[in-house]
């Protein structure tokens, strides 16, 4: 009897231990399962981001030995003529291509949600321009709005509505106009798809409920779909402000930050300390502003805003 007792008493432990070693090999699994993404994090992105801090306390050049500096670089860097140039430039493209990307966005979602002719092949073929690698989107928009024989140009000239060429690209204003442009038409596809995706799960018998109380369009949208699709509209929007802090490609290829420094960006800021002066310490410090920059803008905005607009009303 007293051995039963001793059984009996073992039991549990003996199932607790069974139960922790279980739970330690399904622990293991997922460590195993999930070690070789970490690696890849770290090897690219990681490794990268350690090499840029140290290279941006340093002073590397083909035509100076390297040697330890310390922030002399991140001094000279904001010290400079063109720091602040580029950042009144990038935040107004960030101000200018944002709410116009997220608008046309949203609107082509509402769009591709209604039924008609052509719709599956308009989703598919709207998928293009994103597609493409952003330095071909700056060529193609370079060859449209080029001052002498572009496109844009050439068709208003024959269509009569101008009677002489404009300088798209050569004037300040209307070459950070192009930017923005080509920012738009590169980053629109993916937004919109992202915006129909959250409008298709906004369930029809709210619209139906809706339309029976005798609510108007307008209504409809401002109280069903908008408050459903909020949280997909913040992370949108949250992209694309990251996406237009950090654009080079399509200014690099359409307007070479030009004319003058009309569309120097603090990314093309950086590639020409880096490849064209040749000052690699500096241009590693540039790149470590950006990032530090553009993880403080998203914090900043992420602490803003309410928890409703992140998570949805329904949590």
């Amino acid at each position: 009897m007293q051995q039963a007792t001793v059984a009996h008493d073992r039991l549990p432990s003996e199932a607790r231990w069974r139960g922790g070693r279980r739970r330690l090999g399904v622990r293991g699994t997922g460590v195993l399962m999930v070690l070789p993404v970490v690696l890849l994090i770290a090897l690219f992105t990681l490794y990268p981001f350690g090499q840029a801090v140290y290279d941006s306390m340093r002073l590397t050049s083909p035509f100076f030995p390297g040697r330890f500096v310390g922030l002399d670089n991140f001094r000279n860097v904001i010290g400079s003529t063109y720091f602040a140039d580029a950042v009144r430039v990038t935040l107004t493209f960030t101000a200018l291509a944002v709410p116009v990307t997220v608008l046309a966005s949203l609107l082509i979602s509402l769009l591709l949600n209604e039924r008609f002719a052509g719709n599956t092949a308009l989703r598919a073929a709207m998928l293009l321009p994103w597609a493409l690698p952003a330095s071909i989107t700056g060529i193609v928009w370079k060859w449209m709005f080029l001052d002498s024989w572009g496109a844009i140009n050439v068709g208003l000239y024959e269509l009569g509505v101008v009677d002489k060429y404009i300088a798209w690209l050569t004037s300040p204003r209307l070459a950070m106009m192009a930017v923005v442009v080509a920012f738009m038409w590169a980053q629109t596809p993916l937004a919109a798809t992202l915006l129909l995706i959250a409008v298709q799960r906004v369930p029809h018998e709210l619209y139906d409920a809706a339309s029976l109380d005798g609510a108007a369009t307008t209504v409809r949208f401002r109280d069903i779909t908008l408050p459903a699709i909020q949280p997909t509209l913040v992370i949108v929007t949250l992209y694309q402000i990251l996406m237009a802090f950090t654009t080079f490609d399509i200014t690099y290829a359409l307007t070479h930050g030009g004319p003058g420094t009309a569309t120097t960006m603090l990314t093309y800021f950086t590639w020409a300390e880096s490849f064209k002066m040749l000052n690699f310490g500096s241009g590693a410090a540039l790149a470590i502003l950006v990032s530090l920059a553009s993880v403080l803008v998203i914090t900043v905005l992420l602490r803003a805003m309410p928890k409703e607009a992140l998570l949805g009303e329904a949590r």
